[in-house]
């Protein structure tokens, strides 16, 4: 509930920070200048995005042949317009939950195995920012100081993940707080059960025991979010713009970044205000930044929502109550 309140509370505020002074009779002008025939690169682009991320998420567990990269790619859509319209992030938990039931495997190593994936992609999208910002805008003290925070939250992240989980170290820890208690007392089995489920969650990164692996990944990592980069340059550019490629970087970086706010359904309020602050570097105005961040949010929420309600629809026996709790 408390998250909620704040999310609601975080999307008011941006909303108010959005509306001030603004016309919205030209935002509704600007929205007609879309042009419809940018459509169908958008949605290739954007699928092949998905189905890359089916063929990392695999990757990530191991290669494993047991799992499909199109039904991973599948289940982590779903998983995304879950997030899209479910608060805190439900969507992860629905992909650990759900592969984990189908394929009788360990529900906390896989949603470790989906963390992982998060810190990756938060280090992809960084880099894609420094880039941006050593390329275009490396005098600019607040753009520098904004980059380098969000990179030292998603390297650090990484470094404390390799250093605990996949060294196996955070294991040395709880051995020797079990070793300092009596085991019939409850903390005794409570410490005992978290290390259990801590060993599970870190399984989920041993993708990081190959380097062979982790190159991979990373490589993929970087080309799906350069495939986002083209999504928001067609998207920007099919308003009869001529923005710079560098411009689709810039509200790439942000409008991911602000997603992790705390906020309402479909982002509401934080995505909009990072759209029109990274536009307005190259000097776009208000009503036309916004115009075009509601359509971008349109057109990737209705892609994402029409695979995952068709890919339910199709599979709707596996979300039986009856099947689920077995």
């Amino acid at each position: 509930m408390k998250k909620k309140i704040l999310g609601i509370c975080v999307t008011l505020l941006f909303l108010v920070l959005i509306c001030f002074k603004i016309d919205f009779y030209s935002v509704l002008k600007a929205i007609k200048l879309f042009h419809f025939s940018s459509i169908i690169p958008i949605i290739i682009v954007y699928i092949s995005t998905l189905l890359l991320r089916g063929i990392r998420w695999k990757w990530f567990l191991n290669n494993n042949s047991k799992y499909s990269p199109l039904e991973l790619a599948n289940i982590s859509t779903v998983g995304t317009m879950f997030n899209i319209f479910i608060p805190a992030r439900a969507g992860d938990v629905f992909r650990a939950y759900y592969l984990g039931h189908i394929k009788d495997e360990n529900k906390i190593k896989i949603f470790g195995s989906v963390i992982l994936e998060r810190i990756f992609d938060g280090i992809a999208v960084f880099l894609i920012l420094l880039f941006s910002v050593k390329m275009y805008f490396h005098s600019s003290d607040i753009i520098n100081f904004t980059t380098w925070s969000a990179g030292i939250l998603f390297l650090s992240s990484f470094i404390l993940a390799v250093f605990l989980f996949q060294s196996g170290r955070v294991l040395i820890i709880f051995d020797f707080l079990l070793g300092k208690l009596n085991s019939n007392t409850k903390l005794f089995k409570f410490i005992e059960n978290l290390k259990l489920h801590t060993l599970a969650f870190s399984q989920g990164f041993m993708a990081l025991n190959s380097t062979k692996s982790s190159v991979f990944i990373f490589v993929l990592s970087l080309l799906i979010w350069l495939l986002e980069c083209i999504v928001v340059y067609f998207i920007i550019n099919s308003f009869s713009l001529s923005f710079p490629f560098s411009a689709a970087l810039f509200v790439l970086a942000l409008t991911t970044f602000s997603t992790m706010l705390p906020s309402t359904s479909i982002f509401l309020g934080p995505f909009q205000a990072a759209y029109i602050l990274a536009l307005g570097i190259y000097g776009a105005d208000k009503e036309l930044a916004l115009a075009i961040a509601i359509v971008h949010n349109i057109i990737i929420t209705v892609i994402i929502s029409s695979i995952g309600l068709l890919w339910i629809a199709k599979n709707y026996n596996l979300f039986d109550k009856n099947t689920l709790n077995r």
